[in-house]
């Protein structure tokens, strides 16, 4: 959804934007041959990305920094350029560099040790899969996978790892594949189950709760934030945090009208009612895209707010995150 980022970025284009997930740099190289008046922060957590950095930093020199951390370490990471700062660009989940990248155990079609790591993690695959219970592997599959077949996989994957460690990524479609019977299926049965382990391992729904929630507190007044999410629980976070009013989390339902002295203060304001998705020509030119939701909001005023992560109702998912990252 590029063309989708950049007409969102489009009234803060004579600033510094910050492109939170940095990837190969699509989005960054985009925003700086579009918007020539522009400087652009880029940030990835991995590493490996600093080869795309190097190009564009040679490229649009004096325009383009690049900064290798984690985006939830944002508050830290542009205080040097607070007073430049117009605009945020997340593009959330697994990047296609990463996906491709059969060295990193993140794909079902390699055959290499399970990792999964996108850079400065706490666990891999291959220790999440060999030391999670029963009960946790269950809920992982089942809530972050959305697979049906989550008590069954659960189940095969402690079977065979009490024979031996699951070790590659090939053990584990095994294992996946004779959970599910061994049928023929149109999409690969190991999809979600992998999806599921990667949030895990890189605590991908804390990064966008941690992340999002510190700019919308930090940044100046007619900031714009647009995110792009791939997953139903990322979009869910986004469109909450998103609708952020003062002491919105205090009302106990959306069906109980606040009287006209308790009306809620606007904290960040939608730039679109309704996620957009992406032209039935870009799913043909990049399948991948089939399941991206762009959001895009702007701060108003100059307030600050702190939201109770309890509020979101997707603590029992934040707390399986911490449990395995600690």
């Amino acid at each position: 959804m590029l063309n989708e980022v950049i007409t969102s970025l489009e009234p803060r284009s004579k600033t510094t934007i910050v492109d939170c997930t940095f990837g190969c740099g699509g989005y960054s190289q985009k925003i700086l041959e579009t918007f020539p008046d522009c400087k652009v922060v880029g940030i990835d957590r991995d590493p490996s990305v600093q080869e795309f950095a190097t190009i564009l930093e040679k490229k649009f020199k004096n325009r383009f920094f690049f900064i290798n951390d984690k985006f939830s370490n944002l508050e830290e990471i542009i205080n040097k350029h607070k007073d430049e700062i117009g605009s945020f660009v997340f593009d959330f989940g697994i990047s296609s560099f990463q996906l491709d990248n059969h060295d990193r155990g993140f794909s079902f079609n390699s055959n290499i040790k399970l990792d999964m790591r996108m850079g400065k993690n706490k666990i891999s695959a291959y220790e999440l899969l060999n030391e999670a219970s029963l009960e946790d592997l269950n809920s992982i599959i089942k809530i972050f996978g959305e697979d049906k077949d989550h008590k069954k996989i659960a189940k095969e994957i402690v079977r065979t790892r009490d024979i031996k460690p699951i070790h590659s990524t090939q053990d584990l479609c095994n294992a996946i594949l004779k959970a599910k019977g061994n049928k023929y299926f149109k999409k690969n049965p190991s999809t979600k189950t992998f999806q599921a382990i990667r949030m895990i391992v890189n605590q991908e729904l804390s990064e966008i709760f941690n992340s999002l929630t510190r700019v919308i507190k930090i940044c100046n007044p007619d900031t714009i934030v647009t995110a792009v999410t791939f997953h139903s629980l990322e979009d869910r976070i986004v469109k909450k945090i998103f609708n952020i009013s003062k002491d919105s989390d205090q009302n106990p339902s959306r069906y109980i009208p606040t009287t006209h002295q308790e009306k809620k203060e606007t904290f960040i304001q939608r730039v679109n009612n309704r996620a957009l998705k992406p032209s039935e020509q870009e799913i043909v030119s990049n399948p991948r895209s089939r399941s991206a939701k762009l959001r895009s909001a702007t701060k108003i005023g100059k307030g600050t707010i702190s939201m109770d992560r309890k509020a979101l109702k997707m603590e029992r998912l934040f707390q399986l995150e911490e449990k395995y990252n600690a």
